[in-house]
């Protein structure tokens, strides 16, 4: 019996050792060119809020492993301050942060789970989006070009999901809609 649970014990090691060799790690450099924007709409109107470039990291370092066309990470996710969008005048801010609920949450993460290549074009990113302490996955096609290292993709999300409450205005009058849009467009290097 000890001579099995030996054999196990090597067995399992050794598996994993295998697969912490096959793991590589990448920084990649996040060039200030890079746009996230959110976009909603109320009743009303529509809105917009766009993340500074300037508090984006300055470098990413991903984990990850190669199988075929595909890139499974490992411990990979990206912090963007809740605080750092700007949406065009301080009452849509001050709206926004309350609805992100930046003060007992101030960071959205976004942890990367793998990336599937479908051709040299584009691409399907799996990542769990993390808001208000409520994490969702989503799957989201990724357009990719190579030549300026640049991947674009927009994430339609429900903002109910992460039990979320928009602020309500003139006494309940105007209501900003459940479907959000996150539009991203990085330049990363590496």
């Amino acid at each position: 019996m000890k001579t099995f649970l030996f054999i196990l014990f090597l067995a399992f090691f050794g598996i994993q050792l295998t697969n912490a060799q096959d793991l590589e790690h990448k920084t990649l450099k996040i060039n200030k060119e890079s746009h996230l924007k959110i976009t909603g709409d109320t009743n009303i109107n529509t809105f917009s809020c766009e993340f500074d470039p300037k508090e984006l990291p300055e470098h990413l370092r991903v984990s990850f492993q190669r199988k075929q066309n595909t890139l499974f990470f490992q411990n990979t996710s990206l912090k963007l301050n809740s605080k750092a969008f700007d949406c065009g005048s301080r009452p849509i801010n001050k709206d926004f942060k309350a609805l992100m609920k930046a003060e007992k949450h101030p960071n959205i993460i976004l942890n990367l789970i793998k990336l599937e290549f479908k051709d040299l074009s584009s691409s399907l990113i799996t990542l769990e989006i993390n808001i208000a302490g409520i994490a969702k996955t989503f799957e989201v096609p990724v357009k990719i070009d190579q030549a300026s290292s640049n991947y674009k993709g927009t994430i339609l999300l429900n903002i109910n999901d992460f039990k979320l409450e928009p602020p309500k205005k003139v006494f309940g009058l105007i209501k900003v809609k459940e479907e959000i849009e996150i539009k991203f467009d990085l330049y990363l290097e590496g």
